[in-house]
């Protein structure tokens, strides 16, 4: 007897999950609730399940009810809508990644504000789908060996091949190559401050130098200046005009045209008054010494 109420008390255990199992399974389905289907077509690989949530512009407004392999590479999935909700037209279906743990759910996403909606029963056309769990793994995989590649290749050219050493050589070198070019710089500031010294007194000098010239001087100097000027024009013009005279003496001279001319272009006429004056000389001498000769003076 003790026997069989512990085998039926195990059964009524059985048949208890049994029921709650298959309840969970029809409330996760769509349960009481009513509601009207619509269809989208995801390519393999979306990861939707039956049951999984499907979104409106981020409000839960229905299930996933069914999801059927299609031969030709894309899951037809029936989604069952709420009856108080309508999915305005122009609308997209997409798979968003839900939580860590690879769940996923479909999001209806409206592209403007509208009062027109889908019919019931049609298809919601499918657009770009954000990456899964999986996806966001393999990437941060892809990542994480680029990044160990990249570490690794810094390591062996900082660290093995001695490049942090030599940037500090650098990094030091630069440091003495600044100090050096501030040392310079203030070299040239000095130089620059004694030359801007050295000619604000020569600009000093020249200010005192022009204003100690008497106006009237420079004034005086001037003209004397220009009468000097013309007075030597006046001379420039008169000898050229002398100039020009004694180049026509000259040529008369050289054709033989006048008196001077032609004794110096006759020979004899030359030689005879060559005589003439010899004998003038001798009389000449003659006279001073005989004078009573030439002059016979009487008084009475």
């Amino acid at each position: 007897m003790r026997r069989r109420d512990e085998v039926l008390v195990g059964l009524l255990i059985i048949f208890s999950a049994v029921v709650g199992v298959l309840g969970t399974i029809w409330l996760v389905r769509g349960g009481l609730g009513s509601g009207y289907p619509l269809y989208a077509r995801f390519p393999w690989g979306a990861g939707l399940k039956v049951g999984q949530p499907v979104q409106l512009a981020g409000v839960t407004v229905g299930l996933v009810a069914d999801v059927k392999l299609d031969p030709t590479g894309t899951l037809v999935v029936r989604m069952d809508i709420e009856d108080e909700y309508g999915v305005p037209q122009g609308s997209t279906a997409t798979v968003i990644p839900v939580g860590i743990f690879g769940d996923a759910a479909v999001a209806l996403t409206p592209t403007a504000a509208t009062t027109s909606y889908i019919a019931r029963g049609d298809t919601v056309p499918v657009g770009a789908s954000a990456p899964t769990t999986a996806e966001l793994l393999a990437r941060a995989d892809t990542i994480e060996r680029n990044v160990g590649a990249v570490t690794g290749e810094l390591e062996r050219q900082l660290v093995d091949s001695g490049g942090i050493r030599d940037i500090r050589e650098t990094l030091a070198a630069t440091n003495a190559l600044m100090a050096q070019t501030n040392a310079l710089i203030r070299q040239l500031s000095g130089i620059a401050a004694m030359q801007s010294e050295q000619l604000s007194a020569t600009l000093a000098t020249a200010r005192r130098s022009v204003s100690a010239i008497d106006s009237g001087t420079v004034d005086s100097t001037m003209r004397n200046l220009q009468v000097a000027s013309a007075n030597m024009a006046t001379l420039t013009a008169d000898l050229q005009q002398t100039t020009t005279q004694l180049n026509t003496v000259l040529a008369q001279l050289q054709n033989g045209d006048g008196t001077a001319g032609r004794l110096l272009a006759d020979p004899a006429l030359y030689d005879n008054l060559a005589r003439l004056t010899a004998r003038l000389d001798s009389v000449t001498a003659d006279f001073q010494r005989n004078p009573r000769r030439y002059i016979n003076l009487s008084i009475f």
